[in-house]
């Protein structure tokens, strides 16, 4: 199964972060690539917040993208409209081939941060989800979490238990804390779930890139630093199986 990140800085207008998506999912089209997964907050991330607020009638060029490619995509994450509360979700669709929608996973873990030089509380705007991201592509059952959600390890064992072979985590991970804990949390959740982990992250400016293909052993497949752009992985999860018979470390969870 191929599997195809995307790398991009989304801070410029909607409509380019849009159209640049699509270029790229092209690309991975063209590479035959069974999955693509863009990042966290891809349509937007700049200093206009309310651009970043989507409805369900913004993934519909997505869907469609799906089926007339016929590929699977992880749709990073949008600001899902929360039409009560006027509030958002921070949520990934997972689209199908046929272009339906496989998964809808709201982010749980809320980020939090209270220093000197920086305040912020996500869930001053954003509801947390309750649910486990699991999901089915093509015979294989797979994980999304959603950025903060990585310093969570019991999510991830959740979804491991749940019988998940590979996870996504579309972020947004600044690079004054992603230098410390992006490569090391991202590889510990390959390497303790035994589970193919991809880790499809912003670039740019304060964004500390290096999106990344992990396997479940901790070897580092395939990586892009700092440039936007695609990488793609051709994975094989008989290896994943037999690894885990031959090391059963999953076989003691409790």
């Amino acid at each position: 199964m191929k599997v195809t990140l995307i790398q991009m800085d989304s801070t410029l207008t909607r409509k380019e972060n849009e159209n640049n998506a699509i270029k790229f999912m092209k690309e991975a089209v063209n590479e035959n690539t069974d999955v693509i997964c863009l990042s966290e907050s891809f349509v937007y991330w700049g200093k206009e917040t309310d651009q970043r607020r989507c409805t369900l009638e913004d993934i519909e060029k997505y869907k469609t993208f799906a089926k007339e490619n016929n590929v699977n995509i992880v749709l990073g994450s949008i600001s899902l409209i929360d039409k009560i509360s006027n509030k958002t979700t921070n949520t990934c669709f997972v689209i199908d081939r046929n272009g339906n929608i496989a998964c809808r996973y709201d982010k749980k873990y809320m980020y939090k941060v209270n220093k000197s030089d920086l305040v912020v509380d996500e869930t001053q705007r954003t509801i947390p989800g309750k649910e486990l991201g699991v999901f089915e592509l093509d015979g294989v059952k797979m994980g999304v979490g959603i950025c903060f959600d990585l310093r969570y390890p019991e999510y991830f064992r959740e979804l491991v238990k749940a019988g998940v072979e590979i996870i996504f985590l579309p972020s947004h991970f600044r690079k004054a804390t992603g230098e410390l804990a992006w490569n090391i949390l991202s590889r510990a959740r390959a390497i303790e779930n035994q589970v193919y982990f991809c880790a499809c992250n912003q670039t740019g400016e304060g964004n500390c890139g290096n999106t990344q293909i992990i396997s479940y052993d901790g070897k580092i497949l395939s990586n892009i630093e700092d440039d936007e752009g695609i990488i793609t992985y051709d994975i094989n999860f008989e290896d994943q199986r037999k690894y885990r018979k031959e090391f059963p470390v999953l076989e003691q969870m409790m």
